[in-house]
């Protein structure tokens, strides 16, 4: 067995939720600025600081709760995380954009080496080759100067074009972690189910600086369409200590939207040690190997897909492509394997490691 987290969303309607609407503005714009403060301090090893303390001081300056300061702390990582993936992915396309602007670098020179090249087509080649050299200066650049993070947390086109709608999209979410050991699954945002009228209610913690007397929640209501989804959420919310549920709250055209993310525990449908399918592209299809646990290969099946066309009918092509993969995985039991298409540099040797290609 094994779990997974499934993720299901639900509009909050202004009439059943007025308090959250008053609340999330003021909420979301601390909330996003400290986790990218924290972004920003974890990049730099928190200053010396342990994560306890850090999160200590953080309540203190900002007058938080725990949870609240333990929430900003995970964001941060997840968020960095992904800018370092990103990252990742960006540095290995330098070799591929390389790759491409060497072997472009070659058919020009070819060009203009041959005798049968006029003298129009020499003068616009000695034009592209001198801007392609250009490019892949500052490619081979970009690579010496090694991984490099970009800290975005929005467009720097919709800065200059619309500034109130950059900062509204960059602080339009906030998360509340779940803990299994906590009520409901997550004492801030606790969730409860009102069989009376077929629909979840909440009770959301405020924070320190939002409380007034004894007013320290609002409530509010919201519909899950999703059955299964509703399920799920049901049966965590029925058995103590079962699975945390983690909610997010997203602004989007300012419409409230909750997102709950739950764990599922499922049986493993493939697995590595029975074989693995070994997935390899090409242009309009792919090729699909079939290796045994032994690793010798047992079958060979091609799957066309339209790589041309229309946007609607070549994403139909591809989910019909993926349908088809994965039906032939389930019913073998085997993982499946896809090719790394990260194109190295062809004129030195380069050892892969970590994802990265070091020469």
């Amino acid at each position: 067995m094994t779990s997974i987290t499934l993720v299901t969303e639900s509009k909050l309607y202004v009439k059943d939720n007025t308090p959250l609407y008053d609340y999330f503005d003021d909420y979301s714009k601390l909330f996003n600025f400290l986790v990218r403060r924290c972004v920003h301090h974890l990049r730099h090893q928190l200053k010396g600081e342990s994560e306890s303390r850090y999160r200590t001081n953080l309540m203190l300056e900002f007058n938080i709760t725990n949870r609240m300061a333990k929430a900003v702390m995970r964001t941060a990582k997840n968020q960095l995380k992904l800018l370092r993936e990103s990252a990742r992915y960006r540095y290995n396309n330098l070799y591929k954009r390389k790759g491409s602007l060497y072997k472009k670098i070659q058919k020009l020179k070819l060009l203009l080496s041959s005798s049968s090249t006029s003298l129009k087509q020499r003068k616009l080649a000695k034009v592209r080759l001198f801007w392609t050299q250009m490019k892949l200066n500052k490619v081979n650049q970009l690579i010496a100067n090694g991984l490099k993070l970009h800290l975005t947390f929005g467009t720097k086109h919709l800065l200059k074009n619309n500034k109130a709608k950059f900062l509204a999209k960059r602080d339009n979410q906030v998360v509340y972690i779940g803990d299994k050991n906590e009520t409901c699954g997550n004492q801030q945002f606790q969730i409860s189910f009102n069989s009376k009228y077929n629909r979840f209610d909440y009770k959301l913690r405020l924070e320190n600086q939002w409380v007034s007397g004894s007013g320290k929640y609002i409530f509010g209501s919201f519909v899950l369409k999703n059955k299964e989804a509703k399920t799920d959420v049901l049966k965590t919310l029925s058995n103590k200590k079962y699975n945390p549920l983690t909610v997010r709250i997203i602004k989007r055209d300012n419409v409230l939207y909750l997102q709950i993310m739950y764990r599922r525990e499922t049986s493993e449908v493939t697995r590595s040690n029975y074989g693995v399918l070994g997935v390899d592209f090409n242009k309009g299809f792919i090729s699909v190997s079939e290796i045994n646990s032994d690793g010798k290969l047992q079958s060979l099946t091609h799957y066309n897909y339209l790589h041309r066309g229309k946007a609607t009918k070549t994403k139909t092509s591809m989910l019909e492509l993926v349908s088809q993969l994965v039906t032939q995985a389930v019913s073998l039991g085997k993982d499946i394997v896809i090719e790394d298409l990260v194109s190295l540099d062809s004129n030195k040797k380069q050892e892969k490691k970590n994802g990265l290609a070091i020469t």
